[in-house]
């Protein structure tokens, strides 16, 4: 496809089927599909049908969810399908994926997107033999071949369309595409020019805060993963985005607004206790009460000490590399190892369940563009290495001065190569945090363990 080429132009004809739209009708023909929160589970490879999107494909996918405030211009309950269904694939395929979403409603506007997406992101996790992870800018989802023969993709946006109707009745109509990106409808080749589309809509529909964490009172906290980690607890800022990149503050402020009895509930944030750090009375005070009394304090902008705890939804990670007593920084597509010597999926795996990982916090894309990003550990002065195309992408928050200082796969994975790289880069974390130009390695506490010297 050539520079400027409208993407749309490669895709082929669809099928489109049309979903029930009286309220009555919404859920019928669904009897043959669990529904619920005892469905929540992970679908192994030897057992998908299909998998959309994931690391073979380097996230290349996306889910946008797009809110039209003009009437007369979603088609409700119209599902238009290119590429093939469910039952017609071979089991054991993975093929990347574009799902556009448009939704319209009297007084929903582009402050509701976020919270439409996580009640999106609810009803899904809930469905038989479908499993999620990732935000909608880098999903990965794998369906069972346990459902193949009850479950179609109309009927996962039926699934959709019903339950975003039943839990937000101000929304009128929801039009859903679904591409399926198998070979013979062009495979990566179509969905990569959709994907990079599709990425910078997501940023144009974002809407920045202008708020800065000191001028609220109020932060807010986000439960909704306590099925997945019992003791999870997120804390939402104005500039803090949590890991999964789904919710701002705002969005947070328009959930508790909806549905005040939900998962997101207000945090007064109490005293400062450090201000550079993110610590504060009333945040500590929550994440006590709902971690189960299982984690007595949290910084908030460090993952270093008494981080925020992990579930697992995060985009990314930051993790400590006590040889250069550094911070890397690694996400989902990344499918290479990491200086720890481990790959970024043993790395999730480890720290997710909703412990506290001292040295390990969870990092969504939004978070990385914060000027807030990790400041109690040293912010981009302490980040030693990433992947080469997450470094590419989050190049304009990088500190001008830094960005070639930080080193990547392409340069080296090995601690001690790494270290050698640092010190002729000449990078901050020499001068700010290493003693005679040599790194001193932090002894690191076990999760919720506490540090000695506090």
């Amino acid at each position: 496809m050539s520079v400027g080429e409208d993407p749309e132009k490669n895709v082929p004809p669809g099928r489109e089927f049309q979903l029930p739209t009286d309220p009555d009708y919404l859920w019928d023909g669904l009897k043959d599909i669990g529904l619920g929160i005892r469905w929540v589970a992970e679908v192994k490879k030897a057992d998908m049908q299909i998998e959309l999107s994931g690391p073979k494909w380097e996230y290349k996918s996306y889910t946008i969810m797009e809110v039209i405030e003009e009437p007369g211009i979603v088609r409700d309950g119209i599902v238009t399908l290119v590429g093939p269904d469910l039952h017609e694939v071979e089991p054991g395929t993975s093929v990347p994926s574009a799902w556009d979403i448009k939704v319209y409603g009297p007084g929903i506007g582009q402050r509701h997107r976020e919270y439409l997406e996580r009640q999106m992101a609810m009803a899904l996790h809930g469905i038989e033999g479908y499993m999620a992870f990732g935000s909608f800018q880098a999903p990965w989802m794998r369906i069972s071949k346990a459902v193949a023969g009850r479950l179609t993709f109309a009927k996962l946006c039926q699934i959709i369309h019903a339950y975003i109707k039943t839990v937000v009745p101000q929304v009128e109509a929801m039009e859903f595409r679904w591409i399926i990106g198998a070979p013979e409808i062009g495979g990566l080749d179509l969905i990569e020019p959709l994907y990079r589309r599709g990425i910078q809509r997501l940023k144009a529909q974002e809407q920045s805060v202008a708020l800065e964490d000191e001028d609220v009172d109020l932060f807010y906290g986000c439960t909704i993963c306590k099925s997945l980690a019992p003791n999870h607890v997120c804390a939402i800022t104005p500039s803090q985005i949590p890991y999964c990149g789904i919710l701002s503050y705002n969005g947070a402020q328009v959930t508790v607004e909806l549905d005040p009895e939900g998962y997101i509930f207000p945090m007064p944030k109490g005293e400062c206790k450090n201000f550079l750090q993110g610590s504060y009375s009333g945040v500590d005070a929550a994440v006590y009460e709902r971690s189960n009394h299982q984690v007595k304090r949290v910084n908030i902008f460090s993952a270093i000490r008494y981080p925020t705890t992990n579930c697992g939804c995060f985009e990314g990670a930051a993790f400590y590399i006590p040889e250069v007593d550094g911070l890397g920084v690694a996400i989902r597509r990344y499918i290479g190892v990491t200086p720890l010597g481990i790959k970024f999926s043993r790395l999730a795996g480890t720290i997710s369940g909703g412990s506290q990982n001292h040295g390990y916090k969870g990092v969504s894309m939004r978070s990385m563009q914060s000027k807030t990003f990790l400041k109690g550990d040293g912010g981009w002065n302490r980040i030693v290495w990433m992947p080469a195309d997450l470094k590419e992408e989050v190049a304009e928050y990088i500190p001008e001065e830094i960005y070639d200082k930080i080193a990547t796969e392409q340069d080296t994975i090995d601690p001690v190569e790494l270290k050698e790289f640092l010190k002729k880069k000449g990078h901050p974390v020499v001068e700010k945090f290493w003693k005679n130009g040599e790194p001193q390695s932090l002894n690191v506490p076990l999760p919720g363990g506490e540090w000695a010297d506090e």
